[in-house]
């Protein structure tokens, strides 16, 4: 059976592929018609490369069609599976919690661009080799994705996602017994930021796998989501938490599950003549907090160089005068506060504000940066 590897005919124009995915991967055939291209990747002839992934999805021989362009000194390399329904079944049948029915489609990705100045000792400027599996939430589809892995030990599937509404049910069948009612969300620790019926969105996903070789033995070891808590309001129309990313790990979901919580995200701060506009505030940052007592703290930059005093009107009120000038804007400001566990709203918060713009406070001094806190309690 023939072999062919891509560093056969490019190789020579583009050291740096000796050092990429494409210089390990054996064809038994290939075809280039223009830019485009077909061929077979030989999963024995390719050794470890290959060599799990091939147990996982069943297969010896992987189809595999895309574009392969050379021109301008760079190589671009783009396939991906073309056998889709073998790969997908294979994926289905080997991994636990989103085989079956769950995963609606899977995929074997080679992107690789290389350049003939490339070091190289360093491989190619883009070099990714990717197993991609798409499956069911609610009524979304959403897509993780994991290096492919060449041996047996740990890999994860990951994915990030946006506008991907969902209610708590439709992730239950990744969390194990702790599906049942979502035991695996901390509703009840939320308090009032999860009560009523909140716009839920996933924001992430991993799965941590554990493979061994010989038998093939794939183990879900860990579980970890994201799930947003849009536009919750903390102060009135001024201040949001938008969202709230509640994270959720659980722990060996289809033997002994255990669960840990995480509180992330940002806080939106509403212009003071936009109250309520969550699309289009003036600052965002990212906030941690504690989840027995409701703390929240963050740290702002601001890449738009805003004022001091437009943030003061945007947390106080419209015409609120500290007597600053509003040449001076802020570097950043921490924020620092505690939301009532019954209502989840703030009433009092702290913040250390860190300026620059020139105070001229006196006639022959000039001050380039200077930081004053703020306390307010409404």
């Amino acid at each position: 059976m023939a072999s062919w590897t891509f560093t056969e005919d490019y190789g020579a124009q583009y050291p740096a592929l000796a050092g990429s995915i494409l210089n390990l991967l054996v064809f038994s055939d290939h075809t280039v018609t223009g830019t485009s291209f077909t061929g077979t990747l030989d999963v024995t002839a390719t050794g470890a490369a290959l060599a799990t992934l091939g147990q996982i999805v069943n297969m010896t021989s992987i189809a595999v069609s895309g574009t392969v362009t050379n021109e301008n000194n760079t190589l671009t390399v783009s396939l991906a599976s073309s056998d889709t329904a073998a790969f997908t079944a294979g994926v289905a049948q080997s991994i636990p919690l989103i085989g079956g029915s769950i995963t609606q489609n899977a995929s074997l990705t080679i992107d690789t661009v290389v350049t003939t100045t490339d070091d190289p000792d360093e491989g190619p400027t883009k070099d990714q080799f990717n197993l991609n599996v798409t499956f069911a939430v609610g009524s979304h589809s959403v897509t993780i994705v994991s290096q492919v892995p060449m041996n047996d030990g740990f890999v994860s599937l990951t994915g990030t996602f946006t506008n991907v509404g969902i209610d708590l049910d439709d992730l239950n069948f990744l969390m194990g017994s702790m599906g049942s009612s979502s035991q695996w969300f901390p509703a009840t620790e939320l308090g009032p930021y999860a009560s009523g019926s909140p716009a839920f969105e996933l924001l992430s996903m991993a799965l941590t796998l554990y493979i061994t070789i010989n038998p093939l033995t794939v183990t879900v070891s860990s579980v970890t989501v994201s799930v947003g808590i849009t536009n919750i309001p903390l102060m009135g129309q001024k201040l949001y938490l938008d969202p709230l990313a509640v994270v959720v790990t659980v722990s060996n979901p289809t033997s002994n599950p255990t669960v840990t919580w995480g509180l992330e995200g940002d806080i939106v701060l509403c212009n003071y003549a936009r109250p309520g506009d969550t699309n289009n505030p003036d600052f965002v940052f990212e906030l941690q907090m504690s989840l027995t007592d409701f703390t929240i703290s963050g740290e702002l930059e601001n890449p738009s160089n805003l004022p001091v005093n437009t943030m003061i009107q945007d947390l106080i009120g419209a015409g609120t005068n500290v007597g600053l000038p509003d040449t001076l804007t802020i570097n950043c400001f921490d924020f620092d506060t505690q939301a009532d566990k019954t209502t989840g709203s703030i009433s009092s918060f702290s913040t250390d504000i860190a300026m620059s713009g020139g105070f001229g406070l006196f006639s022959d001094f000039d001050l380039e940066s200077f930081a004053f806190s703020l306390v307010y309690t409404a």
